[in-house]
């Protein structure tokens, strides 16, 4: 807007330059769904480092459930950063334990976060509860609650704490602020829940702690309290507020005086006495039913009326009644039950065809929700669910990496099936990778596990090093974390495999164990796609998420030429940024025009794509593509010759 003048002088207008910068989104986030030892179900979780893992989903399990070691492997070779999804089969159920009341009666049950048996308390594993009256704030209303996990340490063998969350001060009133319900819900552990409706005891009371006096002297400076009743607002009380000077009131006068300003305030609650002991019930009858009586602000009078439990006195709501009775450790009431495995986790549970749960659970991120993606467990020969992994991968602009079968292909070449169809978006390498594992006592168990973990990591660390544009393969692509391969690779395998679009992992001397490939499913020489190679295929999915991200600005904006260079500039800048790095192949003379273009004009955005509603920036850029084969000439010469 133009400024306003008004006097004269000089007046500073700010005007915004119109330029948006776009930043490059993540490259190498990697999300890994599949079976682990415990932790919450269809729900994605990220994790900074295999510790975090562990904390959260347990140790690793064995090879027929490899996700642990798999996600163990990525941090091990270069990755940073993971997104777990825990998925279980469905027919798994989950531990639980209802809590019983003094009656004895069920009224709180905790059920373990994630199906399956690992929350059974059983032996030195499993999930137990504490319940304790005597250390909370008001022993006679509310609970204490001790959630515990307990784990075998594979070391020693003997049952260790994993994991302990204390919940302390909690009421079974639903509109009490320490509703257990509502505080319990953020355990990691259990799940709280309620077994039925419940029966209030007796309407919510203060009870004085002491007879008052008869008869009661009343200071002039002291009159007031403050009450809440049923859980609601707190409200001030001040009696006899029409007498001036200290008092002496029998006590069937204190009585009716506190009951008058109780009706005065709006307050539904009865005042009677027992030989001198005061005692106010509220008069409602369900759960919430409470009474609290604390001492006024200022010219405090709950001393003299020996009401609160500053004064010794005792409060008691009709939720009391239906606290947990308390459980010691180890007693057998407080350990979860009843969980299963059920039928063990299968393909058909890490992709559902419900398109539900499992895999798809990641789309409760926000976009770029994950970059690679690792499904161990499953290998090329789960077709149909590799298959609708790889689709999702395309639509989330996400990269797939695919695991041979534990005992190698069929035949060499192999039939993938329909996967080279999808597999632009995947890659497969072969073979699996050995580990020699140490167990309690020092015996040794040998593990036929994926590499789609240990690919992953590092596709991390040579983003960080190199660029998404680099090849993930070559001397320095070294896999670490591992003993050896299941299958021997030579160079006549990979001569076999690798013009199939399949990525051999091989050992060379002094280099080690390394990736040496780097062909997406679709690299069949036969199919000649322009996404033969994996950094091809990368590069061009980091751009169009970069500025899917990047050129929301647009959306709704004038759609004119103004526009039009706005979107020139982020976006060319942008590409500038990536050239000048070297993601893109560039000519003699290294000029920008040989290695990317940005338009959006006229040319491409002509009236009739104007009143579409569309603004169309194209942008073009030429892929480094890796030397897969280094080709030596040599040839002598002769001084004869010359």
């Amino acid at each position: 807007m133009p400024v306003q003048t008004s006097y004269p002088g000089v007046y500073i207008e700010e005007r915004p330059s119109g330029v948006h910068s776009i930043a490059g989104v993540s490259t190498s986030v990697t999300a890994f769904v599949g079976a682990a030892a415990l932790g919450d179900v269809d729900t994605p979780t990220r994790v900074f480092s295999f510790a975090d893992y562990v904390r959260t989903f347990g140790p690793p399990l064995d090879e027929a459930r490899p996700m642990g070691h798999a996600v163990q492997q990525f941090f091990l070779n270069g990755g940073a950063q993971a997104v777990v999804v825990r998925a279980a089969a469905g027919d798994a159920v989950a531990a639980s334990k209802p809590l019983r009341d003094a009656t004895p009666a069920d009224v709180l049950t905790l059920t373990a976060r994630g199906r399956g048996a690992w929350a059974n308390r059983i032996g030195g594993a499993g999930v137990e509860a504490i319940v304790d009256h005597a250390g909370a704030a008001n022993s006679d209303d509310l609970f204490n609650l001790v959630v515990s996990h307990f784990s075998v340490d594979p070391r020693t063998n003997s049952s260790v704490k994993t994991a302990e969350e204390s919940y302390a001060n909690l009421s079974m009133a639903p509109a009490s602020p320490r509703y257990a319900l509502d505080v319990v819900a953020g355990s990691t552990l259990v799940q709280p829940a309620l077994p039925g409706p419940l029966a209030p005891g007796d309407p919510g009371s203060s009870t004085g702690g002491a007879a008052i006096s008869a008869p009661t002297t009343i200071p002039a400076a002291a009159r007031s309290l403050r009450v809440v009743v049923d859980y609601g607002p707190a409200i001030d009380l001040a009696l006899f507020p029409g007498e001036a000077g200290e008092l002496s009131k029998t006590r069937d006068e204190v009585v009716d005086e506190l009951q008058a300003r109780l009706t005065d305030a709006g307050v539904a609650a009865t005042v009677e006495h027992d030989t001198g002991v005061l005692k106010i019930v509220s008069d409602a009858t369900d759960l919430n039913s409470a009474l609290s009586v604390t001492p006024g602000a200022a010219g405090d009078i709950t001393q003299t009326l020996a009401l609160g439990l500053a004064w010794g006195g005792t409060e008691v709501s009709a939720a009391a009644a239906r606290r947990p009775a308390p459980i010691a450790a180890g007693d057998p009431a407080g350990r979860l039950e009843g969980g299963s495995d059920g039928s063990g986790v299968g393909p058909q549970d890490v992709v559902p065809a419900s398109v539900s749960g499992g895999l798809y659970a990641l789309g409760s991120l926000l976009f770029p929700r994950f970059n690679l993606l690792c499904l161990p467990g499953l290998t090329s020969d789960d077709v149909v669910q590799v298959g609708a992994a790889i689709s999702y991968c395309r639509q989330e602009r996400a990269f797939m990496l695919v695991d041979s079968p534990p005992g190698g292909f069929a035949g060499i070449p192999p039939n993938l099936g329909g996967l080279t169809a999808l597999g632009e978006h995947a890659a497969l390498y072969y073979p699996r990778l050995r580990l020699v594992e140490t167990l309690p006592g020092g015996t040794t168990r040998t593990l036929s596990l994926p590499p789609c973990g240990a690919v992953a990591g590092v596709i991390a660390r040579v983003d960080t090093a190199r660029g998404i544009w680099k090849a993930p393969a070559g001397m320095e692509a070294g896999i670490v974390g591992v003993n050896d391969l299941t299958q021997p690779s030579d160079d006549n395998v990979s001569g076999q495999l690798n013009p199939k679009g399949i990525n051999v992992l091989r050992v060379f001397p002094g280099a080690g164990m390394v990736v040496w490939g780097a062909r997406t499913l679709k690299g069949d020489d036969s199919q000649t796609s322009e996404f033969k190679y994996v950094p091809v295929r990368r590069t061009t999915d980091y751009i169009a998420s970069s500025l899917h991200l990047g050129t929301q600005f647009a959306v709704f904006e004038p759609n004119d030429p103004d526009l039009w260079g706005q979107l020139r500039l982020a976006v060319g800048t942008f590409m500038r940024g990536l050239f000048r790095q070297g993601a893109f192949q560039q000519s003699a003379k290294r000029s920008e025009s040989d290695s990317f273009f940005v338009a959006c004009d006229e040319t491409v955005n002509p009236q009739a794509e104007i009143d579409l509603g569309r603004v169309n920036v194209v942008v073009g850029f030429a892929p480094l593509k890796p030397a897969e084969f280094v080709v030596v000439t040599i040839t002598q010469i002769s001084q004869l010759e010359a």
